[in-house]
């Protein structure tokens, strides 16, 4: 419970940046109050993501080279972590291709979720926690259970309106909210910590 009241402490913080960021990038318009609110709650999402999985901050910089690289190995009797890794990752694998014209197709999805959970593992590096393949994997398979969600729910998926989402609106929303979370989130949580406490 602890886990879920820090990270939305960390949403709270860091959107005191992303909204103004993506304003002054021109992702939030009037014109289309529905992207800009799947485009705020996409970017909320990636920083509960990011706070959840121990993402590195100029805080809090550590090297540790605590790596598994033996799949499977101690998955079960870590069952409950890998469980939360897979339900973590489902609303991606929802999300790219309820988006992003590129998403619907399953490769591109799953390439996108392999890059951003080996950077995240690597990014723990840095951190106190465990640079692990079996989080890959239950990330991965995570993102593909919500891609077919997605396309379960959605009659036409391949004919699904995108919200005139540009594929590179995508980069910019992940690029924000890494370096928000890496050099700004840290300040502003530690003051709403204070607040709080």
């Amino acid at each position: 419970m602890h886990r879920i009241y820090s990270a939305l402490i960390d949403i709270v913080a860091a959107a005191i940046f992303i909204v103004p960021l993506l304003a002054l990038y021109g992702k939030i318009s009037l014109r289309s109050l529905k992207q800009t609110l799947i485009y705020i709650v996409f970017a909320f999402y990636l920083v509960a993501v990011l706070s959840l999985v121990g993402f590195p901050s100029v805080l809090s910089l550590n090297l540790d080279f605590t790596i598994n690289i033996i799949p499977l190995v101690d998955m079960i009797s870590d069952f409950v972590n890998a469980c939360l890794n897979v339900l973590l990752f489902v609303p991606l694998g929802f999300l790219l291709p309820m988006l992003w014209k590129k998403y619907k197709a399953i490769k591109n999805t799953m390439l996108f979720a392999m890059c951003m959970t080996i950077a995240i593992e690597i990014s723990q590096i840095f951190t106190f926690r465990t640079t692990d393949i079996n989080d890959i994997i239950t990330k991965m398979v995570g993102t593909l259970g919500g891609y077919f969600i997605a396309k379960r729910i959605t009659k036409n998926f391949t004919q699904y309106p995108e919200l005139n989402a540009e594929n590179k609106d995508l980069y910019i929303i992940c690029g924000t909210v890494m370096l928000i979370m890496f050099l700004l989130q840290p300040f502003t949580a530690s003051l709403l910590w204070e607040l709080i406490l």
